[in-house]
């Protein structure tokens, strides 16, 4: 898993940090606040993160790995399945682990879906700490402290923090806890550095991010984007897409009437493909019937899952 690009430490801090949770806790929204860059797509829809992504924050003597991991539940097809094995190998490969609740749910009781992460993460043996996010969302804040006395019972936590992924609340102090508990060790990653996510993968997810936000909801789990090709010409870079989806009436849903919905993620696609690549974009996207994707070994892994 590591590859350090210089020998021994020096002083100098590093680790993995395996941001775990159920789907839709907000572990993509906390991995880019803490890199400070968009290294992992957000959607309302759970289940948006679906391999493990890695986004790098370097400060003074200190590189952080933070690893956005698929949200943790029990698998019922092979896509899932291959998740959740991804969650536990990144549990078992990082230094440190942060724990994240939904604030607001867990004000009305821990639910069987959060003890189940907290007992994958007891049984990795890491160390790690627990997060009450989206308090942002709670009426009043003295609703979260029936949360965080359910939580402590779920774990041996260095800490509990009480924050807000979105508007930042109390992220620098998580921020703080996490730099004092990495072991020595060198940079892993160059200076500059934000993912080691290929940017084939990058862009996929880019696409499938605003596919997420533009489609109903009996679409979007089916819904998986392959970057076919990148060709690079002297004034515009070309990305030829697929968008796969399970059954013609879903390819009829991804497409709209008259090609409005395609266009419209094409759209807003290109917007943060641009940014990422830095020129201007022609996003080439076609729309493909794949049956039963999410349980097929060859397909997922060409996709990388």
């Amino acid at each position: 898993m590591r590859s350090p690009d210089a020998n021994g430490s020096n002083g100098h801090k590093s680790g993995f940090i395996a941001v775990v949770g159920r789907p839709n806790v907000g572990k993509s929204t906390l991995v880019n606040r803490l890199v400070g860059e968009k290294v992992s797509i957000t959607s309302p829809r759970p289940q948006t993160t679906r391999s493990p992504i890695r986004g790098v924050r370097n400060g003074k003597n200190y590189q952080a790995i933070f690893v956005d991991t698929p949200g943790s539940q029990k698998p019922r097809d092979t896509l899932r399945a291959r998740m959740q094995e991804q969650v536990v190998d990144s549990l078992s490969g990082s230094d440190i682990v942060l724990f994240l609740l939904d604030a607001p749910q867990a004000a009305e009781g821990i639910g069987t879906g959060d003890r189940y992460v907290a007992r994958l993460v007891a049984n990795s043996g890491t160390p790690a700490m627990a997060c009450l996010n989206k308090v942002d969302l709670l009426a009043k804040p003295t609703q979260a402290l029936p949360a965080v006395q359910g939580i402590s019972e779920l774990g041996d936590w260095r800490e509990i923090f009480q924050i807000s992924a979105s508007d930042g609340t109390n992220v620098d102090a998580l921020m703080d806890a996490v730099v004092r508990m990495l072991p020595p060790g060198p940079k892993y990653f160059p200076e500059g550095t934000v993912t080691d996510y290929p940017e084939s993968l990058i862009l996929a997810e880019y696409i499938r991010e605003k596919a997420l936000n533009a489609l109903r909801e009996e679409v979007p789990h089916a819904v998986m984007v392959e970057v076919d090709e990148v060709e690079r010409k002297e004034n515009v870079t070309v990305v030829y897409a697929i968008i796969h989806v399970e059954r013609g009436t879903q390819r009829m849903i991804v497409l709209g009437k008259g090609g409005k919905t395609i266009k419209k993620i094409g759209t807003e696609a290109r917007r943060d493909v641009e940014r990422l690549l830095g020129t201007k974009i022609y996003l080439d996207l076609k729309v493909k019937v794949s049956p039963g994707w999410r349980s097929d070994k060859k397909f997922l892994e060409r996709l990388g899952l």
